[in-house]
């Protein structure tokens, strides 16, 4: 997987490092502390296959159940750190002059009823799991980024069922919100290729982060399904 974080970041960035750092403009895009920030959001709608008597709902009843197929698989890359949080480790990615290896803790929260949504899921939705990535732990970025204050990530979204008719999807809404100020490790480079930089570093991630929470969602919850209509056959 990581090798696979690697190319979009050298096809991407290193002709950009070609133009900009090998030039005397190289030499004036060095600039005092200055912010600079970045969000993105994404949406996805994955189809979902419920049965009469083990509907979604039902299995989001379990949350510790949820919480285990999330999380609990990767032996030595994920520790629970209380009833609603656990720390993960990322894969590594590798990109032209940066090599990160993120750590994050999660937090998810169980909502239901239309009681305290985010004001972008109607309240008719049945249940929702929030989730908030925070403390970031950046390991690679430590030579250009010593202060913590120097960047800051944000992480929230939103997994829920949506029905229409007989249709169900499951429904994830992120959003990611990055601010960072310019260090003097990183005043050789270009704003324009630094910001690209980390702006692809925390895409490719969470785009792997949810294709694996998807899989390992859904993944479980026809697990829950067959044993559901193992124990009560119709």
């Amino acid at each position: 997987m990581a090798s696979l974080m690697m190319v979009p970041c050298q096809h991407q960035l290193l002709k950009k490092l070609q133009r900009h750092c090998i030039t005397k403009a190289a030499s004036n895009s060095i600039r005092s502390q200055k912010t600079s920030s970045f969000s993105f959001r994404s949406n996805a709608n994955v189809p979902l296959h419920e049965l009469p008597g083990a509907s979604f709902d039902q299995y989001m009843d379990d949350k510790h159940r949820v919480l285990r197929a999330v999380f609990a698989n990767d032996k030595g890359t994920t520790k629970q750190l209380n009833e609603e949080e656990w720390r993960i480790k990322m894969p590594p990615i590798q990109c032209i002059f940066f090599s990160v290896m993120p750590t994050a803790d999660v937090r998810l929260t169980f909502k239901s009823n239309g009681e305290d949504y985010p004001p972008e899921i109607p309240h008719h939705i049945t249940k929702v799991l929030e989730l908030h990535f925070k403390k970031w732990e950046l390991q690679g970025l430590n030579t250009f980024y010593k202060d913590p204050y120097h960047i800051k990530i944000d992480v929230r979204g939103s997994i829920y069922p949506e029905r229409k008719g007989k249709n169900s999807w499951l429904k994830n809404q992120m959003e990611m919100k990055i601010t960072f100020a310019a260090s003097a490790a990183t005043a050789f480079i270009p704003e324009n290729v630094l910001h690209d930089t980390i702006e692809l570093i925390f895409k490719t991630v969470w785009n792997e982060t949810k294709q694996e929470f998807h899989g390992r969602l859904l993944e479980d919850y026809n697990r829950f399904k067959r044993n559901k209509y193992k124990n009560n056959p119709v």
